[in-house]
């Protein structure tokens, strides 16, 4: 009988399978792509973060998913490319619509998605199995689709998921600039090519804030003889400057013949890139790869320099050197930050020469404020932002780098500096410190006078605000500014989940134009009024309060609704999850009546209305986030004795009482041959039963309902109670065990009968 079961479980396991096979497969996911959008040639701003302005909509990844999570194309919501026109973002409608359902995750939070003509240009993890069947996550496929997510076209792999990279165009074309190790590659889309522009770079910098740019920096080590068996590694270093567009050397380089025999034609020098400083000194040997050391030029420093690039912003370059000769002047690395102004880098330019320090400009004498950490910006001068304790300060560059430098705001103790943006008659710089599971959002305005930021009576304009209580995900793209508009990943927590989906906060006045951060304060306040409201709630009354809560962040009464509905649905009285008045008051928030709940904030009562939520939750979410609110309001549970089920419970109940009848009938079909097999079988005297802790117990009773309980009889002797079990088996004869269940089988048919 046990194989018999085990076949039977085998077969019902493989059943299972098959049924559960054809269940998903019936399931497969159709993705219609939306209608309408901007216009191939509409302007685009913000080009490569994870949101993009172009014409009049907002193309942005919607949230934050992980590599590794399910990237099959049109499954994915949380992670997706979506679009939401600027007219929808400005009603406050949540409109946006998926463009493209794949995963839009990189680790290079430096580069995201970036928009050309009619094109979208993306990274998303490979989705493809290998031969063992495994989907090699870790690879990124860099791929384009139309604006309405349509025409997808898929161009090349890396191996690394945290690849740096940048989709740029030169003239019509756009190419793919990436970072393989040391060497730097751009990638042609249109003719599908890969060409190496540099090999074995020492470092490279791309632009900072122009992610377009297809130009990048990068500094390299000089090598004598690199041909030969003795190669000489030489002290000082160069900076290059390559193009995407680039496909051969602007200079001439010639190796040893048996060298190339001996390494499969492959030169120990490969460099598409053209020379921008040279650190060759007096005394510097000259090597093929000093192209600029000429009659009439003469190398500047004695021995030679090398270069430290810190930046590539604000349309040129910031670095530092050292000037080999010394052994820790001002010349060290500690020493002066140098600007050089790619407007520069044209016909005539000597990478020798240009070494002189009236070619560059001095932004600092040294960089421990004007370190990597700081914005630099350029409006005919130099200045930049620096943090200092609990302040920032604007320091603006005079002469040989000195600077004076004003306090643009104070006590902001962890602040990080993000980005600037423009405001119109204000520049604000945008900033961050950590903040529950995130960080703040905050600003200061920098472009003020001593007068605006003075200590006694700061103006209001000119105070740091902090934008709500948003709460953005750190280790993930920095938050922007587009369109008026601040896009963040929300990493505020409901219960002990952060979802992490993009938000927006408006940003703009009455007028459209950018608010002021008085405008800012004075939201915070109508904010706080309403947190206070529910906060005060919560100590008199923290069952209206938490209802109330919910109808703020949700913006419906479903949850509550629902939850008194199963109440009533097991005969629950009406005030048995809220009374009366709770209900009342509940409904009258949602309504916004002022005179039963003294609001003054009728237009406040959601989040919704500080805060947009952009696009769908993927369906696990949603379920965790549906099942957050039931749990926390009022609810009906059913105690253990109760046997009322859900809807759904009685469905898998029905599914499950299905298969048992087929496998009964299969059961009673086995079990009748293999009784038919066994007829001869000898069976031994049935078990008998001890019932001495309850003698009323009726071994043979179906359990009828309406039976009458035996009352319970005397004691009887312990031996008695020993002895009768054995006895009773002595006396009934092995015939009358077999012969029973036929007369028991015998007596049921006719109780059907009748």
């Amino acid at each position: 009988m046990r194989k018999l079961f085990q076949k039977l479980t085998i077969w019902i396991t493989a059943a299972a399978t098959a049924l559960g096979a054809a269940a998903l497969a019936g399931c497969g996911t159709s993705f219609e792509y939306p209608e309408g959008g901007p216009a191939a040639d509409a302007a685009v701003s913000s080009n490569g973060g994870f949101v993009v302005e172009k014409g009049d909509y907002v193309y942005f990844i919607n949230g934050i998913d992980t590599y590794t999570a399910d990237n099959t194309y049109g499954n994915v919501v949380k992670g997706a490319l979506m679009r939401v026109s600027l007219s929808a973002l400005a009603d406050g409608k949540n409109a946006a619509e998926t463009v493209i359902p794949s995963l839009i995750v990189s680790s290079d939070y430096k580069a995201g998605i970036f928009l050309y003509g009619d094109r979208i240009y993306y990274a998303t993890p490979n989705n493809v199995k290998n031969t063992q069947g495994e989907i090699e996550n870790d690879y990124l496929d860099f791929k384009s689709a139309k604006l309405d997510g349509s025409d997808v076209r898929s161009y090349f792999r890396v191996s690394d998921n945290a690849t740096e990279y940048r989709f740029v165009q030169k003239g019509e074309t756009v190419y793919i600039l990436y970072a393989d190790g040391s060497d730097l590659h751009s990638y042609n889309v249109a003719t599908e090519t890969d060409t190496t522009l540099v090999k074995n770079t020492e470092s490279h910098v791309f632009n900072e804030t122009d992610k377009t740019d297809p130009c990048v920096y990068y500094t390299m080590n000089v090598v004598d003889g690199d041909d030969k068996d003795s190669p000489n590694r030489l002290k000082y270093t160069q900076v290059y400057r390559v193009s995407a567009d680039a496909t051969e050397a602007p200079y001439e380089y010639s190796y040893d013949e048996t060298y190339l025999d001996e390494n499969d034609g492959v030169a120990p020098y490969h460099n598409l890139g053209s020379i921008v400083l040279d650190g060759i000194g007096k005394t510097g040997i000259k090597t093929q790869y000093t192209h600029d050391l000429t009659d009439g030029v003469e190398a500047i420093p004695t021995i030679g320099y090398t270069y430290s690039l810190l930046k590539y912003d604000n349309g040129g370059l910031y670095f530092t050197r050292t000037d080999l000769t010394s052994t820790g002047g001002t010349t060290g690395e500690s020493g002066r930050l140098y600007y050089l102004s790619a407007d520069k880098l044209q016909n005539g330019w000597n990478s020798v020469s240009g070494n002189a320090e009236s070619n560059l400009d001095v932004v600092a004498q040294d960089t421990t404020k004007a370190s990597s950490s700081a914005i630099f910006y350029y409006d005919g001068g130099h200045h930049y932002l620096y943090v200092s304790g609990a302040t920032i300060i604007r320091a603006d560059v005079g002469a040989n780098g000195a600077a004076q430098e004003q306090v643009v705001a104070r006590n902001v103790s962890g602040a990080t500096l993000s980005f600037l943006s423009d405001g119109g008659a204000y520049k604000y710089v945008y900033f961050y410190r950590t903040s529950g599971s995130g960080v703040s959002v905050e600003r200061a305005v920098y472009n003020g006078t001593a007068e605006n930021y003075s200590n006694l009576n700061v103006q209001k304009n000119y105070r740091p605000v902090k934008v709500l209580d948003v709460v953005h995900a750190s280790s993930w793209y920095p938050y922007e500014i587009v369109g008026g508009f601040l896009f963040y990943a929300d990493a505020s927590e409901l219960g002990a989940t952060s979802y992490q989906y993009v938000r927006a906060v408006d940003l703009r006045d009455e007028n459209g134009a950018p608010a002021d951060n008085e405008t800012i304060s004075a939201l915070n306040d109508r904010y706080e009024e309403v947190q206070t409201y529910v906060e005060d709630l919560s100590e008199t009354n923290a069952e209206l309060s938490t209802a109330i809560n919910c109808y703020y962040y949700t913006g419906t009464a479903q949850y509550f609704d629902d939850n008194l509905a199963e109440a009533a649905a097991a005969g629950k009285a009406e005030d048995y999850l809220y009374s009366a008045d709770d209900r009342a008051a509940f409904y009258a928030y949602v309504e916004g009546k002022e005179g039963e709940t003294d609001l003054t904030f009728k237009e406040y009562r959601t989040r919704a209305a500080f805060i947009l939520s952009l696009g769908a939750m993927s369906e696990a979410d949603q379920t965790s986030y549906d099942d957050y609110w039931h749990t926390t309001l009022e609810k009906y549970t059913a105690e253990e004795t109760e046997t009322g089920l859900p809807a759904w419970a009685w469905a898998l109940i029905g599914v499950a009482i299905g298969v048992v009848v087929i496998v009964g009938a299969i059961v009673t079909v086995l079990v009748v041959k293999k009784k038919k097999k066994n007829a001869t079988r000898t069976f031994e005297p049935k078990l008998a039963v001890d019932t001495t802790d309850d003698r009323s117990v009726d071994v043979y009773s179906y359990g009828d309902a309406d039976a009458q309980p035996q009352e319970e009889p005397a004691e009887e002797p312990a031996e008695q109670a020993e002895e009768e079990p054995a006895e009773q088996a002595e006396e009934e004869p092995a015939e009358q065990a077999e012969e029973e269940p036929a007369e028991q089988a015998e007596e049921n048919g006719n109780k059907t009968e009748e």
